[in-house]
């Protein structure tokens, strides 16, 4: 598989569900002391993208969604990109370059079970995306659902362990697009610990591992094959108020593994750097 190809689907999860970093800030800021109320977050990230890609763009999204109750809740999530220089995803001119990128319906079961002390939680979250990304939409992709098992610990009032335990089902409507399999399956595992540094500053930092099982295809790129993916994206974040978080987030672009898992190449992966601020605002 070759880095564009790793680097695209990359994204996806980034977007998707890189669970900790990204993800685990989003439920706090959509969470309300209020019952069945409508909600509403706007994300908004700056990026620099290092190393081959050299642009500054912005990666932001939006959700809109429902709370039921105080541990469930269903959202509809879109992220959207625009270039401010050289974006390499525009074909390198200064234009805006407004690209749609990953949508998808989420709906989060939080503390489906918890134990008496609250240190032990187990919550579950789905997700069914929607091909509104052009090149997957082009490669045929009807629809993504991922399946979240999420554990959590907490050892003191500093200190959380999270993992994650993914299965994935792409839908594609061939197997083949561009001399290249389309993904059949993928699992994905997170290893998360999250600081509490003050009572508003928090870090985390994730560990993503990806097994992606390709669609069997004669003599074509790719075909049957099982590509490992590893990456990290940390984020640090600073609670404003209730509605609004801002932070500095990081994620790499090319595999701290190589994909027949055969050895580690750690400095170039991490080489291969993104890095964002980041302005969350929620009702």
């Amino acid at each position: 598989m070759t880095r564009f190809f790793i680097g695209s689907w990359l994204i996806l999860s980034i977007s998707g569900f890189s669970f900790a970093a990204a993800e685990k800030l989003e439920e706090n800021a959509v969470q309300s002391k209020n019952l069945g109320k409508v909600l509403g977050v706007i994300d908004l990230r700056p990026t620099v993208a290092f190393k081959g890609q050299d642009s500054f763009r912005f990666e932001n999204s939006m959700d809109v969604g429902y709370r039921f109750n105080p541990s469930s809740r269903l959202i509809y999530h879109q992220d959207f990109w625009t270039n401010l220089y050289n974006s390499v995803l525009v074909g390198g001119n200064d234009g805006l370059g407004l690209q749609i990128h990953d949508g998808y319906f989420d709906w989060l079961a939080e503390n489906i079970f918890e134990n008496a002390d609250k240190s032990l939680s187990i919550s579950y979250d789905a997700r069914v995306y929607v091909p509104t990304f052009t090149p997957r939409r082009d490669a045929g992709m009807v629809t993504a659902i991922r399946n979240y098992l999420i554990v959590g610990k907490k050892l003191n009032e500093t200190f959380s362990l999270v993992f994650v335990e993914t299965p994935i089902l792409h839908v594609y409507d061939r197997a083949v697009h561009e001399g290249r399999a389309n993904p059949l399956a993928e699992n994905r595992m997170t290893f998360e610990v999250d600081i509490n540094l003050t009572s508003k500053l928090a870090l985390s930092l994730p560990v993503i591992w990806s097994a992606m099982k390709m669609r069997a295809a004669e003599g074509v790129s790719g075909s049957g094959s099982t590509d490992s993916f590893i990456w990290v994206n940390p984020e640090l974040s600073y609670s404003v108020n209730d509605n609004l978080t801002m932070g500095l987030g990081y994620y790499d672009t090319s595999s701290l593994i190589k994909a027949d898992f055969s050895s580690f190449q750690i400095f170039e992966g991490l080489e291969d750097a993104v890095v964002q601020m980041f302005l969350r605002a929620s009702l």
